[in-house]
């Protein structure tokens, strides 16, 4: 849930929106012989960046965080564990759907398209396209949002500390009433932090434990391969 100092900024934003709605057809009613005003979309940017610190307890000589990191796919997967909430477009590329949040009382739902690109020193983390289901039409975000998420997951070193980054760029064009509504930058980057925390949330949560399991799962297999070739050999 969106914490109490930022859903009631996001309120007095709304209701201050409102209101200026409201006295600007007053105005245009009181007026009516005057041209109307033109209201033109302003354009305007908001930036969000969290980090991540992980530290790995166990990483195996052979079976490395950064070989495990190279399948971008089982990522995805550990990160988005429930399969409704994933959709894999192309190698490289998913559509999935963050946990929803609460905004001003009504249940907010992204959605994201997704590229994992393994690199040799690690992951990017790219998005081409952000959707928000349940926003209120005060906001008016549909259709006129730029999404840009850049970000790297980094195999460990000496430290034993896995590190990433993720920044999120959200350019909106917004009616001349909203961009001048004090509040306005509050309730955005809000929203902003919100997603990054969500996705932040995910990948701590689930990425080292899976890691632990898929450099045993290696291990069994290998050990069954090199049985495998013994018992041939012996047989020769």
């Amino acid at each position: 849930a969106m914490p109490t100092a930022l859903a009631l900024r996001a309120s007095t934003f709304i209701g201050r929106t409102n209101a200026s709605l409201r006295a600007s057809s007053h105005a245009s009613t009181s007026t009516a012989r005057r041209p109307a005003p033109i209201r033109a979309d302003v354009r305007r940017s908001w930036q969000s960046q969290k980090s991540l610190r992980m530290t790995l307890q166990d990483e195996h000589e052979r079976h490395t965080f950064e070989s495990y990191l190279s399948d971008g796919e089982r990522v995805i997967g550990v990160t988005f564990p429930d399969g409704r909430r994933r959709e894999k477009l192309d190698e490289t590329t998913w559509r999935v759907r963050l946990l929803p949040f609460e905004f001003l009382g009504q249940r907010v739902t992204v959605y994201a398209t997704l590229t994992l690109t393994p690199l040799e020193e690690g992951l990017t983390i790219g998005a081409k396209e952000l959707e928000f289901v349940g926003l209120p039409k005060e906001m008016d975000l549909q259709g006129k949002v730029k999404l840009t998420m850049e970000g790297a997951l980094r195999p460990p070193r000496g430290d034993k500390t896995v590190n990433g980054d993720v920044t999120l760029t959200l350019d909106a064009a917004v009616n001349d009433f909203v961009a001048m509504t004090p509040g306005l930058d509050f309730v955005v980057n809000g929203i902003n932090d919100t997603v990054l925390a969500n996705l932040q949330g995910s990948i701590e949560d689930n990425l080292l434990a899976d890691y632990a399991r898929w450099w045993k799962q290696c291990q069994r297999l290998a050990a069954v391969r090199a049985s495998r070739a013994a018992a041939a050999a012996a047989t020769e």
